[in-house]
Parts: C-alpha cells; sequence; structure tokens
C-alpha cells in the first residue's frame, strides 16, 4: 500500500468509527420521533387508529417489492463501474457498499458519512480508493442532471397543489442548490486548473484578514486543483473507454429514483386513499430536491416535515401521520437498520485486524 493510500484509510478510519455513528443514530431518532410525534398531534382528527386497520395488507406486502428494488438498483449503479476496476468482483460487494452508505448518510448531517462508507467498505472489499471515488462521482454527476430536469417537471405539474409559504421556498433553494452545483461540477470536469486556483486567489485575498486562514484556503486550493485534475483524467479515461457507463448511470438513477417515487404512491394505495398519480411523482420529486442537502442526519425532521407539508395538499388529514410513519420506515428506517449490521460487521473485523496486529 503506498503512502496515499495510506493516509486516505486514516481520514476514513477517522470519521467512519462508533462514536460519531452513536451519537448520530441519537440525533437521527431523536428528531425523526420528535417530528413525528409532532405531525400526528398536528393531524390528529381521532381516526389514526381506524386507517392503520384499514391498510390492504397486499399493497403493503408491494411496497416491500419496490424496497427491494431500491436497494438493487443503488447497488447496481455501483456495480456497473466495479466490474470494470474489478473484474470478477461480486455483486454482494456494491450490495454492501449501498447500505453503508443509506446507514451513514442517515445519521450524518448533509449525509456527509454515506459516500465515506461506501468508499470504506469498496477499499477492504479490494477496491482502489481513487476507483471507488471515481465511480461514486461518476454517478453523482448523473444525480445532479437528474434533479433538476424532475424538478421543472414537477414544479409545473403541482404548482397548484403546493401550499404556498416555508415549504415553497425551500424547493426554490433546493433547485437553485442544484442548479449551481451541476455548474461548478461541469466548470471543474473542463477547467479542473480555474476551480483550483480561484480557490487560491481567495486565500490570498484574505491574508490581510488572517494568514492563517489564507494558508489554509491556499492549501486546499492547491489540493482542489490536483484532485480535480487527477480525477478528471480517471473519469475521461474510464469514459472514453466505456462511453456507455455514462448514459447506463444516467438511465439507473432515473429508474432509482422513479422506483423511490412510485413507492409513495402505492403506500396512498395502501392506505386506501385517492391521489393523482402523477401529482403524487411530482411530489415526491419536489421533496428529494429538498431532502438532498438538508443539514440533519438523514434529513430527520425536515424530511417528515416537508413529507406532510406537500402531502397535505393532495391526501386527506387522516392520511398524513401515516403516510409519513410509512415512507420514512420503508426508504429510511428500514434500510438504514440493515445497512448498520454491515458496517458494524466491518468496524469488528478491522478492530479484530487491529487486535491481531497488536498480539503480534
Amino acid at each position: 500500500m503506498d503512502q496515499q493510500e495510506q493516509n486516505k484509510d486514516l481520514k476514513i478510519n477517522k470519521v467512519f468509527n462508533p462514536k460519531i455513528i452513536k451519537k448520530g443514530v441519537v440525533y437521527f431518532l431523536s428528531i425523526s420521533v420528535i417530528s413525528l410525534v409532532a405531525i400526528f398531534l398536528y393531524t390528529n382528527s381521532g381516526k389514526t387508529l381506524e386507517v392503520w386497520k384499514q391498510i390492504h395488507p397486499l399493497y403493503l406486502l408491494l411496497t416491500l417489492v419496490f424496497v427491494a428494488n431500491d436497494l438493487f438498483l443503488g447497488a447496481f449503479r455501483n456495480h456497473i463501474f466495479v466490474k470494470e476496476f474489478k473484474p470478477g468482483g461480486s455483486f454482494w460487494i456494491s450490495f454492501k457498499a449501498n447500505l453503508a452508505n443509506i446507514f451513514m448518510g442517515a445519521v450524518t448531517p448533509s449525509q456527509s458519512g454515506g459516500g465515506i462508507a461506501q468508499f470504506y467498505i469498496f477499499y477492504k472489499n479490494g477496491v482502489k480508493l481513487p476507483d471507488a471515488i471515481t465511480l461514486s462521482f461518476i454517478n453523482w454527476i448523473s444525480t445532479l442532471l437528474f434533479f433538476p430536469i424532475a424538478g421543472i417537471i414537477s414544479y409545473f405539474i403541482i404548482k397548484d397543489n403546493i401550499p404556498p409559504g416555508f415549504i415553497t421556498y425551500l424547493a426554490q433553494f433546493g433547485f437553485s442548490i442544484f442548479t449551481i452545483l451541476i455548474t461548478v461540477v461541469l466548470v471543474a470536469l473542463f477547467f479542473p486548473h480555474l476551480v483550483g486556483e480561484l480557490i487560491i486567489k481567495l486565500g490570498e485575498l484574505i491574508r490581510k484578514v488572517s494568514e492563517k486562514w489564507s494558508d489554509k484556503i491556499s492549501g486546499f486550493g492547491l489540493k482542489a486543483k490536483t484532485s480535480m485534475i487527477d480525477y478528471r483524467t480517471k473519469c475521461v479515461s474510464l469514459l472514453k473507454r466505456k462511453p456507455q457507463l455514462m448514459l447506463f448511470s444516467f438511465l439507473i438513477t432515473i429508474l432509482l429514483y422513479l422506483n423511490k417515487f412510485f413507492l409513495a404512491y402505492i403506500i396512498v394505495l395502501a392506505l386506501g386513499a385517492k391521489a393523482n398519480l402523477f401529482v403524487i411523482l411530482a411530489i415526491q420529486a419536489i421533496i428529494y430536491l429538498l431532502l438532498y442537502f438538508a443539514p440533519s442526519p438523514g434529513g430527520s425532521g425536515i424530511a417528515e416535515l416537508s413529507i406532510a407539508g406537500l402531502m397535505a395538499g393532495v391526501i386527506s388529514e387522516d392520511y398524513i401521520g401515516t403516510f409519513t410513519v410509512l415512507q420514512r420506515s420503508l426508504l429510511i428506517f428500514i434500510p438504514a437498520i440493515i445497512g448498520s449490521f454491515v458496517v458494524l460487521k466491518e468496524l469488528n473485523k478491522e478492530s479484530s485486524e487491529e487486535d491481531s496486529k497488536n498480539k503480534a
């Protein structure tokens, strides 16, 4: 293992550790539970138990098929690249990495730990870190392309159904962030020197105010410049050899999120409620636009309130709390619980390896 690989491994182990996980789980569960209780209290019409009793079991079982599809598509989107970097690599590697991503994304602010967890699993299963970062970067580009397109279409479908106020502004904010990010990414891909140079210039500008921060920003700019050139070279090289991979990544991204959106409609059917399919799909696109950069762990709090607020325009108040619980459970809570076992197993394996080295 070269020094660069060792440094990256140490950085991953520093962030991806039991203390951070435990604290994240507490924050995630606390905020989620408080938000769900608040939604049930606010929408309480005395019919909550009736709603639960009336749930159609066949539709509820069908939701589990969509959950399985969600986990499969999330893993498969990575595996199309893993096959290139590690020929003969098992699909199970990508499946575990996706589950770890979901769990750590749920217990860290802005889903920041999800990518690190994914890199960790890939690296520990024989995929080089630069390759793991490259595949994640290409898939991230697909996501950045998908959401603004989906957001624009969705806004025109539901602009008369969204309750005016804070959530509307949040949706506009989410769209703006995605638009800015995809612009920055495209500039970084085509002009990798430029972004790094701009950061370095920024560091020089604030030297009069703080020399310490000036050095930090300039150093970050230099690293960013080197990294972007490196990953641009890797991405371009890969896509020149396999240009279809970018298209496959984008198509799988569309299927991945449409599956999530359709799941919401199946939940509505399970509750025995009635709603327009396209309106439900559009609302889900807006919700995910909001949640992608939500600062709380796993979007907790923001997710529950956004779902309740946006869905209030299309289904009866009696169903809001139950719908929110089911959607969050099926797309976040259950996958995150499964992912926690993957993460804990890897951490225990790492701990055992360290103990063996110390004894030796």
